[in-house]
């Protein structure tokens, strides 16, 4: 059988120059955008690790590298187009030397299948990687806008405010639960204000979320208040026979905050020229 490694490894300066050319000329990408001088070096890297596993049993080494090259091009936010461009290229020119350079058609087949073999086994590693990647960066992404949907801010000693924004379910109420907990704690409220001016719909599941938050913050010597209560969602919560008793109501921030100042026997006064 040919030494399909040997081959490539004499024709990898012309695998180097076709495959590079042919991503600048093809990709819509990021690769379109680089210059020959400026993509031939990471071909380089790539197509080495394609000549280590022409000589395995066990190929691995060019899949690897594209896990690698796909988990964090993914995390850049990049399109896995590109990166299964740079493959097909890659496959497609070492196919054409073998092709060229192997006369046997039985080890012609036999290098082809094992190329393919490669190649196949790359791909689907990036494919892995990518999505393991894109996963990651949506779940941050999503920690990321529950926190800025509710966050926990000293307003003044003893003062803190929560602010919900869009639709409360039941993972990020108990979500919401542990930061307004872990808030009352850190800062040592004693009156917590929760604004609902950002909740679209009031119903008995979230004012239940409410009313537990309002319980569990009592535990912690902490009053709650309930602000940003809009007509409509004033009516929803008529209609439903919500009892928010148990928890202190009013129009706006404003109006809350005067009344946790009040509480703590403080008020706001002008300034003395």
């Amino acid at each position: 059988m040919a030494d399909i490694a040997a081959i490539y490894h004499d024709y990898f300066d012309v695998a180097v120059d076709r495959t590079t050319e042919r991503l600048i000329h093809d990709s819509r990408g990021m690769y379109g955008s680089l210059t020959h001088d400026e993509l031939r070096p990471r071909v380089v890297v790539g197509l080495k690790e394609l000549l280590r596993d022409l000589s395995e049993q066990d190929p691995h080494y060019f899949g690897d590298f594209w896990a690698r090259i796909s988990h964090d091009r993914a995390r850049q936010g990049y399109r896995i187009d590109d990166m299964q461009l740079a493959v097909t290229i890659a496959e497609k020119v070492a196919r054409e030397i073998f092709i060229e350079q192997i006369t046997d058609p039985d080890e012609r087949l036999a290098a082809v299948e094992h190329l393919m073999e490669i190649v196949t086994q790359a791909r689907v590693a990036l494919s892995e990687a990518f999505i393991n990647a894109s996963e990651e960066v949506i779940h941050e992404q999503a920690a990321i806008v529950e926190e800025l949907s509710s966050p926990i801010i000293p307003i003044y000693e003893g003062i803190v405010v929560l602010t919900l924004v869009g639709s409360v379910d039941s993972r990020r109420a108990s979500q919401i639960m542990e930061g307004l907990l872990s808030g009352i704690t850190e800062n040592q409220a004693s009156v917590v204000i929760i604004d609902i001016t950002g909740v679209p719909v009031i119903d008995t599941g979230v004012a239940n979320y409410l009313l537990q938050a309002a319980r569990a913050a009592r535990l912690l010597g902490a009053q709650v208040m309930l602000v940003g209560i809009g007509p409509e969602i004033a009516q929803t919560i008529v209609q439903l026979g919500i009892d928010l008793r148990d928890i202190t109501t009013s129009a706006n921030l404003q109006a809350g905050l005067e009344y946790a100042l009040d509480t703590l026997g403080l008020e706001i006064v002008p300034r003395r020229r």
